[in-house]
């Protein structure tokens, strides 16, 4: 089924866009973590196959690429365990560019990043209430605590789990939330920092934050992404867009995977609510 979309000009021009039918692409989602105040020995990176931009079809995993990350030195495998996961056991360490290598049906995907020193650990997690505001719930909320470095240029993006579970809902709101840039805090502490204002937690509930130093070409791609869905009218509906990852295909220019590799340091902290 195509879709039609109409483009308003000095005449009406009809262009037919195939997007249902368009061929899927490789969607790699990973980064090789350092871990501020956790141990980190085991990385893990996810593979599927993009799904159509219409209809009910759901992402399918790829279980049968090869998967290696290469650190300038030392070349680890990972080992697919299952639902497209792949997962090799090695501590990440700063200063040290790590290259991805992706074999599948033929074609080489690579990708580089840099793991960086700087960022922040989270100091403390807290509960704060906050009323209904702009379409958000009324509850209690997780909130962050955390002093960023002085004199350092950082990026940083948010993941909140619930129970084990990864929140996800990118709102207009959360663009300035849940990825940020210390442009306007650089050297001060953020104190009961809310990252995501409509996951409220009740009692029994188990919360878990996740502090990830990010590079700025991570950051801007992220804030492309959150961007991009944040438009979508109804949710789940993502209008399809042009945002390039890092993760190139070495055989075919035109078939450059979805998603971004990242290395970057991370700080965990759990609360039991």
């Amino acid at each position: 089924m195509a879709v039609t979309i109409i483009i308003f000009s000095a005449c009406e021009k009809e262009t037919n866009l195939d997007l249902k039918n368009a061929s899927p692409k490789l969607v790699v989602e990973g980064n090789v973590l350092l871990g501020i105040d956790t141990i980190i020995n085991q990385q893990e990176m996810k593979l599927s196959l993009s799904a159509n931009y219409t209809g009910n079809s759901n992402p399918l995993p790829v279980t049968n690429a090869i998967v290696m990350v290469n650190d300038g030195t030392n070349t680890y495998t990972y080992n697919h365990i299952e639902n497209g996961v792949y997962r090799s056991g090695f501590i990440a360490a700063t200063n040290k560019t790590y290259k991805l290598i992706i074999n599948y049906e033929g074609d080489e995907y690579n990708a580089y990043e840099t793991l960086k020193v700087g960022g922040a650990a989270i100091d403390s997690l807290t509960v704060n209430y906050f009323p209904s505001a702009l379409g958000s719930p009324e509850g209690n909320f997780i909130t962050v605590n955390a002093n960023d470095p002085l004199n350092e240029r950082n990026f940083y993006l948010w993941q909140l789990y619930i129970n084990d579970k990864l929140m996800i809902n990118p709102s207009p709101g959360n663009i300035y939330r849940a990825i940020q840039k210390d442009d306007f805090f650089n050297g001060r502490p953020l104190i009961n920092y809310l990252p995501f204002d409509n996951f409220p937690v009740v009692t029994g509930d188990i919360a878990r934050m996740h502090q990830l130093n990010i590079s700025e070409q991570m950051h801007n791609y992220y804030y492309s992404i959150f961007n991009l869905t944040a438009s979508s009218p109804v949710s789940g509906d993502v209008p399809p867009g042009k945002i390039r990852g890092n993760i190139l295909n070495l055989n075919k220019s035109d078939k450059n995977a979805l998603g971004y590799f990242g290395a970057c340091s991370v700080s965990i902290k759990t609360k039991k609510i």
